[in-house]
């Protein structure tokens, strides 16, 4: 039987030697892609089925959102918990990996899908520009241009955030680690009660409470806190029950909210949903780890999931605007049912393609760029095929609009 030890600073023989850690942790990757699918669905699941229960229900795999900022700030504090990130290049490394493709897809959607795409005005395009996008509570800014960048603008944040708020997780000891505990749950979930108190209107407290970067951050601490937990020896007893579980509750949540949006205009509201599922989250996310850490191989340790969550960021950026551009010349055309699986799964298959290849030809070697080089010049000089990659997808993308605007145009005036 595993037992559970105390988290932080206890002054007991099991917390005195360090658990050995692996920085490899396969079955965080494998969730990774889950999480992105989850997305996926949510955006553009509804065009692949008729049944109004099941589009209902894929709505809210918005929740991805929050499992990877949970996940997040676990990763990055399991690298650095035993060692001090130099503030700057920390800071450089994390900019070099988010910054240069979401601004190469930002201006894809501003010129290829104008039509489509909530294109902010200067106002919007200059915040998503520097990722600051999720500050302004007007969703036209927010869900702005390549829509998903918005979690980016809060990654940003957390990022800027993470060195100091990492320097006292460190320090903490056991009753100022349950104590922050409870004060940041208590703020999760006490704050949109108090905002519907105050008759603070419906599109602010969305904004609130699912875009503003400082709520958010607050998924992302919980994170930072099982990490510093679980580095110090806590693990979850029997871990495969624990996901088993975790599983089940998250399914019965969906169903659960998928039945309350049949009957209402809207479904349930962002917030409860997010926090209902948050012990779902911290269990499939710890019992995952202990099981990493008992280095136990199962289907979530495979090497092509391993995969596919390494690639899942490039998915979550690619896929919607994927959709939208090929949408017009029907090739996501289907009638529901299984067509409209199978067609999903075709979908699916290009996007991850898709995501691949942004992968290896270009966020890879940009941000490899980016971090090992110092010379602006020779950065320029490494990057400028990839940047010509952009320009000739984007010339194509356009070649496309045009074709399917003419066709449009042709079929209106052939009207009597």
């Amino acid at each position: 039987m595993t037992t559970v030890l105390a988290p932080a600073g206890v002054n007991q023989g099991e917390c005195s030697s360090r658990p050995e850690r692996p920085q490899h942790l396969p079955r965080l990757s494998a969730l990774r892609i889950f999480a992105a699918v989850a997305v996926v669905l949510c955006h553009v699941g509804y065009y692949f089925t008729s049944v109004r229960a099941v589009r209902k229900a894929e709505v809210y795999g918005y929740g991805g959102v929050e499992f990877f900022f949970l996940l997040s700030g676990f990763v990055l504090t399991w690298v650095w918990l035993h060692r001090r990130p130099g503030v700057r290049q920390f800071w450089w490394r994390r900019v070099a990996k988010l910054y240069p493709i979401t601004l190469g897809l930002m201006v894809f959607a501003y010129l290829a899908l104008p039509q489509y795409e909530r294109i902010p005005g200067t106002r919007g395009k200059v915040l998503e520009l520097t990722l600051m996008q999720a500050w302004w509570p007007r969703e036209r800014v927010y869900f702005g241009g390549n829509g998903v960048s918005w979690s980016l603008s809060c990654e940003i944040f957390f990022y800027l955030v993470f060195p100091f708020v990492l320097a006292g997780v460190k320090r903490l000891h056991a009753r100022g680690f349950w104590t922050l505990v409870v004060v940041t749950l208590f703020i999760l979930v006490a704050a949109p009660v108090v905002a519907v108190g105050m008759g603070v209107a419906a599109p602010i407290r969305y904004w609130l409470f699912f875009v503003f970067p400082p709520y958010q951050f607050g998924f992302f601490l919980i994170g930072m806190l099982m990490a510093r937990a679980i580095g110090r020896g806590l693990r979850v007893p029997r871990p495969s029950l624990v996901f088993a579980g975790a599983l089940a509750w998250l399914t019965v949540l969906v169903g659960l909210g998928a039945l309350y949006s049949l009957d209402h205009t809207h479904g349930l509201p962002r917030p409860l949903v997010l926090l209902a599922a948050l012990p779902a989250f911290v269990a499939l996310l710890g019992a995952a780890v202990s099981k990493d850490l008992r280095h136990e191989g199962s289907l979530l340790t495979s090497p092509k999931l391993t995969y596919l969550g390494i690639i899942s960021f490039e998915l979550y950026l690619v896929h919607k605007p994927l959709f939208l551009l090929l949408r017009p010349i029907g090739v996501w055309k289907n009638s529901g049912g299984l067509e409209g699986a199978v067609v999903f799964l075709g979908f699916l298959g290009v996007a991850l393609l898709i995501a691949s290849l942004v992968h290896h030809l270009l966020q890879v070697p940009i941000e490899r760029a980016l971090v090992h080089s110092h010379h602006p010049l020779r950065w320029l000089q490494r990057c400028f095929w990839q940047a010509w990659m952009l320009v000739s997808v984007w010339i194509f993308s356009v070649a496309i609009d045009r074709h399917c605007w003419d066709r449009e145009t042709n079929e209106h005036e052939s009207l009597p």
